[in-house]
């Protein structure tokens, strides 16, 4: 009897080390839902995601900018992908019982798996990487399930080269990002689809060093598509519907980008030793054909 006594006190100091040491849940700041344009997207194409933090009546002032992460996990919930991005409502500005809700545009990276996914939500700290405790489905380390999608192979058309006109491909390793800079004249092309296609460009002038903002003209086949007046320094999102008519009949479509005026690094900072002729810079470029 003595022992049993003595192997149940044991057992019971072993609970109380093994409790002690557990902190309790961290409570979540509220509720995220996420709603995508479409479940079906191919690799290297953009899907819309409308974002809403239903935020919890007790939400405590958060003392720093979180950030938005959304990641992409395979059919085995592995991680694909992560990217983030900073809500247009600070979280130091939310406030308890609040609703935020915005649309976010994600470009899905070109990455070798085709079926389904999960697309997974948090927040993060740009500084310390700590996660905020959310109310839903963990599927891990603080990342929500929320919806879900297939992931389809990659249209031949898709893949753009840079044809004439081009500098070499730079690349950030910070935020892993890269881009090309254009002259006054550079050209795109790809396989044409033989059917309307949607033409995405991202791009950058800098208006900041001429007098008047630069002016970009697009043209597809010969004929002139769109004139842009690059007047901010922020990247400007470009989204064309192009009609089988705009790609005409020829195997491979050719878009040609003119800029009126072009700027050389070197002359404008004595310390500088690029002489290169840069006119815009493109920082993603996608065609995505569309069923006829």
């Amino acid at each position: 009897m003595r022992r049993a006594v003595a192997l149940d006190a044991v057992a019971v100091l072993a609970a109380l080390v093994l409790t002690s040491g557990c902190a309790p849940p961290p409570e979540p700041v509220g509720v995220a839902r996420v709603a995508l344009d479409r479940h079906t997207v191919p690799l290297g194409a953009s899907i819309e995601a409308t974002i809403q933090f239903d935020l919890a009546p007790t939400l405590e002032p958060l003392g720093e900018d979180y950030q938005v992460f959304l990641q992409m996990l395979d059919q085995n919930e592995v991680l694909l992908w992560t990217t983030e991005h900073d809500p247009p409502v600070p979280t130091t500005a939310w406030r308890p019982g609040e609703s935020i809700r915005y649309t976010q545009n994600v470009r899905v990276p070109a990455y070798p798996y085709v079926g389904p996914a999960t697309v997974a939500i948090g927040l993060v700290s740009p500084v310390s990487g700590e996660r905020l405790a959310l109310a839903g489905d963990d599927l891990g380390e603080l990342a929500y399930g929320v919806a879900t999608l297939t992931l389809e192979p990659q249209h031949e058309s898709s893949f753009v080269m840079y044809d004439e006109g081009w500098h070499q491909v730079e690349f950030d390793l910070f935020d892993e990002t890269s881009w090309r800079w254009s002259t006054d004249r550079a050209v795109l092309s790809f396989r044409n689809p033989g059917s309307a296609a949607t033409l995405l460009l991202e791009l950058q002038g800098r208006p900041s060093l001429f007098d008047t903002p630069q002016q970009l003209t697009l043209t597809v086949g010969g004929r002139t598509f769109d004139k842009v007046t690059l007047d901010t320094e922020s990247p400007v999102r470009l989204e064309y519907e192009m009609t089988a008519a705009d790609l005409g009949e020829a195997d491979d479509v050719r878009v040609e980008l003119l800029v009126d005026r072009t700027f050389e690094p070197a002359a404008l900072d004595a310390g500088a030793l690029d002489t290169r002729k840069l006119g815009i810079r493109l920082l993603d470029v996608y065609v995505e054909p569309r069923p006829n």
